[in-house]
């Protein structure tokens, strides 16, 4: 019987895991492979070395050069009841600001092997953003629209020495290593890294970007390009160097996903490549802040035109003339051709960005990754850094961002607000629709002027943020030369609204906001009244303190006193009334949420939860 039900739940998990989206594109065979599950790597490192891993996550200075790598691990991996092993595999911390989070990133790489044509990834715990989607879905659109050497990204669960780490994005590492797979171009020195800051491929470039050959750093080859595009003013003289399309639409994936952290906004993460006998592509890297997310906080050199950064509602409201920064290199494009603009930007509203395309994707995945996420969310899995004092989002709090709800946000002492994933679509969707009347939306009609409707849930936070001396105590003096002298040129704070510093608290404007379609209200416990209701349940604990139990027995508990636990249901608190689990006595347990039916006997109905059986409680 075991046998039969799990053979169910692996099909029904493969068809809610596959969608179309990704039908017809070109990928390294390890994401092809893991489309459809999660694998396992499992790492195995000397007990002396993950100590001094543990010892030094959250002690260590983001700018610091003093990282944790060893040499001595390895690898087993396993998929679908296959499992493959290597023996020499190089593991470091990896990511920069994400090492001041709870759960960390790391890198990867197999010596002297291939996993499924790989050999180096990037492992990311998207600890910054709530939802585990902002970096698959941008790696997902750019697949899909064929920007060469795009990098991919999938999901994987983590161990090391045997400790549950819990559920990882992964990612393709633009390295040597992989230009020798793709390209057979294994000596070349025409792989350059920007991950500095005020990288705009101009001649300063130079001083910011680095060649990933680390045998031969050549950059003749790197400066010759920004020499070109410096020295450029019609589009004939870039093309003949630079792959103009496949640039103007990574800026353009830059603009319509409110990425600050790439190449407009901060002047990093990307890539340079020149294939054998090819142009120089542009490859961006880590998206996590994209969609929206924390975007009031990459307006540090640059706010463009339309958008506020206290004020959310605004922030997909910028021109993408506004948003690029002045870039010289976008500046001829507009100037000499602005038709490339007007083509790369309809391409990718017709191909990728647009809701009727990737809402269902986005639906797919959430199904395909939600009992990972609740299993990490629930048990707290590779929380290494336990000093961290950065948010660490909820399982509820998962399921409304990758909807239409903005969340409070915290990165050290600054806050932000991560945009509603779906919102943040929808609203940048609109406002190109609206701004640029040669684009033909079609494709989505359905979802212009306010014919969509959409619900979302806003949680009521405190606004004053414990810090440590503000900027510079809570970057360590990062701010301080750690960006490489990025505040010399001036720090914008106009658009920034009205702060106050109360002692050591910072008080940040952060704005609660409310759909103009349909709402759901709810609000955290706090010392004010709420109104009580006049109990409708004899057998219910809160009863007696004047209030009814929660209709679901897994209602999110807001709040704990010495009466039980309280939920929150149509504005109104309400006591939690814990279900007897009626599959504990069959062996199962139950699900932790009212998931779909998958099956259903004489004993009741029965869910899926990390690819084991689980019981559905009756009130379910």
């Amino acid at each position: 019987m075991k046998l039969v039900l799990f053979i169910i739940a692996y099909c029904i998990s493969l068809v809610i895991a596959r969608d179309s989206f990704l039908d017809g594109t070109k990928r390294a065979k390890y994401f092809e492979e893991t489309d459809d599950a999660v694998p396992n790597w499992d790492f195995t490192i000397p007990a002396e070395e993950y100590q001094q891993l543990k010892n030094m996550i959250g002690g260590n200075n983001m700018f610091s050069t003093n990282d944790f790598k060893t040499k001595n691990g390895q690898l087993v991996f396993s998929l679908n009841g296959e499992t493959k092993t290597f023996a020499e595999v190089t593991l470091s911390l990896g990511g920069v600001s994400s090492r001041y989070y709870p759960k960390q990133a790391f890198n990867v790489k197999i010596r002297n092997d291939k996993l499924y044509g790989r050999k180096q990834f990037r492992i990311r715990s998207e600890a910054r953003e709530a939802t585990f989607l902002r970096s698959k879905l941008f790696c997902d659109i750019n697949n899909r629209l064929g920007l060469p050497d795009s990098v991919s990204a999938n999901y994987i669960k983590m161990s090391i020495n045997g400790e549950d780490l819990g559920f990882y994005v992964i990612m393709d590492s633009l390295k040597m290593t992989y230009v020798n797979i793709e390209h057979d171009d294994k000596d070349t020195t025409n792989l350059i890294q920007c991950g500095e800051l005020n990288s705009d491929l101009t001649a300063s470039s130079l001083n910011t970007c680095e060649n990933e050959n680390e045998d031969n750093p050549d950059m003749s080859g790197f400066r010759e390009l920004v020499t070109t595009l410096d020295n450029a003013r019609t589009v004939a003289q870039m093309d003949s160097i630079l792959d103009v399309k496949t640039f103007m639409k990574s800026v353009l994936m830059d603009y319509l996903t409110g990425s600050w952290d790439h190449y407009c906004l901060y002047g990093h993460n990307y890539s340079m490549y020149k294939p054998p006998n090819g142009k120089w592509e542009m490859i961006l890297y880590d998206f996590d802040a994209t969609f929206g997310q924390d975007l009031s906080m990459g307006l540090l050199f640059n706010t463009p035109s339309g958008i506020v950064g206290s004020n959310v509602d605004t922030w997909t409201k910028a021109k993408f003339e506004d948003w690029h920064g002045n870039k010289h290199v976008v500046n001829v494009i507009l100037q000499d051709k602005p038709e490339i603009f007007r083509e790369c930007l309809q391409e990718i509203i017709n191909d990728a960005f647009n809701p009727k395309l990737l809402f269902p994707h986005i639906d797919s995945l959430k199904e395909f990754i939600r009992p990972y996420v609740s299993e990490d969310k629930e048990k707290q899995l590779g929380r290494l850094n336990k000093s961290s004092n950065c948010y660490d989002y909820t399982f509820s709090q998962w399921e409304a961002n990758s909807e239409f709800t903005h969340i409070n946000t915290q990165f050290l002492t600054m806050t932000s607000q991560g945009y509603g994933l779906k919102r943040w679509i929808l609203d940048k969707f609109n406002f190109v629709c609206s701004t640029y009347n040669w684009l033909d939306c079609s494709v989505a009609s359905e979802y212009l002027n306010n014919k969509f409707t959409y619900t979302t849930t806003t949680y009521a936070q405190p606004t004053n943020v414990q810090s440590s001396g503000g900027f510079n105590g809570g970057f360590n003096g990062g701010f301080n030369g750690g960006f490489n002298g990025g505040f010399n040129g001036g720090f914008d704070w106009s658009n920034w609204g009205n702060w106050g510093n109360q002692g050591n608290n910072w008080n940040i404007p952060v704005t609660t906001t409310t759909t103009t379609r349909r709402t759901t209200t709810t609000t955290r416990k706090t010392t004010t009244t709420t109104q009580k209701i006049q109990p409708t349940n004899s057998n219910c604990w809160s009863t007696r303190l004047g209030f009814n139990c929660c209709s679901n027995p897994n209602a999110e508990v807001v709040y704990v006193d010495g009466d039980g636990n309280w939920g929150v249901e149509n504005g109104n608190w309400c006591g939690i009334q814990q279900e007897t689990c009626w599959s504990t006595s069959l062996g199962y347990p139950c699900c932790s949420s009212c998931s779909g039916v998958v099956y259903t006997d004489n004993d009741g109905n029965w869910g899926v939860e990390n690819n084991e059986w689980c019981g559905l409680l009756k009130s379910c």
